[in-house]
């Protein structure tokens, strides 16, 4: 019966020390930085023109598809979007209204018609 005990000892010991290990690595791991992308606005609007997804969603004013992009390419950082036609028109605006760096850009048309639209990009840091 004493053997016994003294397993069960040896096991709660062997939890505990593992338990604790756990614990300190967590806490090791939550403190270290995460390397993180930083996209400029400039380099984001490129990269977002050159997909055809993209250009869709903006003639299209398809809000929801435009954030479906927008997170995969940026995840959580904060970003505004808006869409002007060629008289300065607001058409569209997704994102969070923040001040910062933007970048603009003008799409002359798709699928050969001509219907200029402006696209103004800030993305947070």
């Amino acid at each position: 019966m004493a053997d016994k005990a003294q397993v069960y000892t040896l096991d709660a010991i062997a939890t505990s020390v593992l338990i604790l290990l756990t614990t300190i690595s967590l806490l090791f791991i939550q403190q270290l930085h995460i390397a993180r992308v930083y996209w400029t606005p400039d380099e984001m609007l490129g990269t977002l023109c050159k997909d055809e997804r993209f250009i869709q969603a903006v003639y299209s004013l398809d809000a929801s598809m435009l954030e479906a992009l927008l997170n995969v390419y940026l995840g959580s950082t904060p970003y505004n979007l808006t869409i002007f036609d060629a008289h300065g028109n607001k058409l569209l605006s997704i994102g969070q209204p923040f001040e910062g760096l933007a970048s603009v850009t003008m799409l002359p048309g798709v699928n050969g018609t001509l219907n200029p639209l402006i696209i103004c990009l800030k993305v947070g840091s």
